[in-house]
């Protein structure tokens, strides 16, 4: 059997060929969709076992937990803005609806989970994706540092809402909101740890339930500058750099020798106040001139050993938690919210945060030189196409139109 597969080419192939190929065509056309396959990262024993140990599924016939995950998910990556916006566009994929194991969706459905569905499960599954992505990947390094110790961001923001819809989420007269308390690695790009609490809460209370590892270096401003706290983690064997108060007061015991223009003072110091008794130990005070904003910072570390300068740009890695923050609140559905209730806030918010470690687990496994960024807004271009998720992540080039040459699928299907 004789078949021409491009111009002026005659390959002979078998029957056999022929079925392989046409198999093969077959399985590229049935290449389910970005939002199935990124659910499939997810899904699995694990994550119904969450489900059953809070009994998310209990007495549910149609519209189930994992459907529920797959709504937000599709509703962040496709930003959306309510449950008729979200409702009316799925309707119009049905076709779509058995690759991303969807049954049926309404208002009322949606609406309903959201208010009744735990969010503790959501935020279990986010603790399990970051442990899975953890576990797989390597640690990353930072090329701001020689040293190996992990460098840990603690920063809280918060969003505002609307008192007269979130009664329950209280700040001020006339106005509500909610605060995420972060634990951010600067070297992996990624929160360790996060919390949500009213925004009436200060962000050191926010702390409480933050694990502190040894040999690690903890960075924050001057919103946790509480001696017990930092006595905690010099307990832990870890360090701090924090910025301090303009009421701060130590007393000097040694100047040691200042080995850059930029640095001012480079002190040994004890508290003075009548706080010294919650911090007795030694502290060292770095005082760092920005020569860009004309600025004079002073900051306070448990560490004696690094230099005064990479104590200096230890804290302004701070600033990586700020662009996180910055991220999250621009790509993600985080900022208006599609329920009301608190347990549908905070499943709005869980589910953003699986969605950020989603594309970072992905960025991860394809080996994308890709940045966060590109590889958000690709896959949420395409979360409903049939194309393979990973080759969407890679260059391409586009195709030479000056070349004539015929598709091999198309010879090969006769069309």
């Amino acid at each position: 059997m004789l078949l021409i597969l491009e111009p002026c080419i005659i390959v002979g192939l078998s029957k056999s060929s022929i079925i392989q190929q046409l198999q093969e065509i077959n399985s590229m056309f049935k290449t389910k969709t970005v939002l199935s396959q990124m659910q499939a990262l997810i899904f699995g024993y694990d994550f119904q076992k969450i489900v059953n140990e809070y009994n998310g599924d209990k007495g549910v016939r149609n519209f189930f937990t994992r459907n529920l995950l797959n709504v937000m998910l599709y509703v962040h990556m496709a930003q959306k803005h309510s449950l008729r916006d979200i409702v009316d566009s799925l309707r119009s994929k049905m076709n779509l609806w058995y690759h991303i194991g969807l049954r049926s969706i309404s208002r009322n459905n949606l609406s309903y989970s959201l208010m009744n569905r735990s969010n503790v499960i959501f935020e279990k599954t986010f603790y399990m994706l970051l442990g899975k992505l953890q576990s797989e990947r390597k640690p990353q390094t930072d090329k701001r540092f020689k040293f190996n110790m992990p460098l840990k961001i603690i920063d809280a923001t918060t969003i505002g809402l609307c008192l007269s819809l979130f009664d329950w989420a209280k700040f001020r007269k006339t106005k509500g909101g909610i605060k995420l308390h972060v634990l951010f690695d600067a070297k992996e790009q990624i929160p360790d740890v996060v919390n949500i609490s009213n925004a009436k809460r200060h962000d050191i209370t926010g702390v409480d339930h933050m694990p502190i590892g040894e040999n690690s270096i903890y960075v924050m401003d001057k919103g946790y500058y509480c001696y017990k706290f930092l006595l905690k983690i010099n307990k832990m064997k870890s360090f701090f750099v924090i910025r301090t108060k303009t009421n701060t007061k130590y007393q000097i015991i040694e100047r040691k020798k200042k080995t850059d223009k930029r640095i001012k003072a480079d002190w040994v110091v004890k508290v003075s106040s009548l706080k010294a008794k919650e911090y007795p130990e030694k502290l060292r005070v770095v005082r760092f001139y920005d020569i860009e904003k004309k600025k004079t910072y002073e900051y306070m570390t448990n560490n004696f050993k690094l230099s005064a300068m990479t104590i200096a740009n230890i804290y302004k890695a701070r600033w990586d938690i700020e662009l996180f923050f910055k991220w999250i609140k621009q790509n993600l559905k985080i900022k208006t919210f599609i329920g009301t209730s608190e347990n549908a806030v905070k499943i709005q918010i869980w589910t953003a945060m699986i969605a950020y470690l989603l594309v970072e687990y992905i960025r991860f496994i394809s080996r994308t030189k890709f940045s966060m960024l590109k590889a958000y807004r690709i896959l949420s271009d395409n979360i409903l196409h049939n194309y393979n998720l990973f080759e969407l992540l890679f260059e391409k080039s586009p195709p030479d139109f000056k070349k004539q040459s015929l598709c091999e699928g198309q010879l090969l299907l006769s069309f």
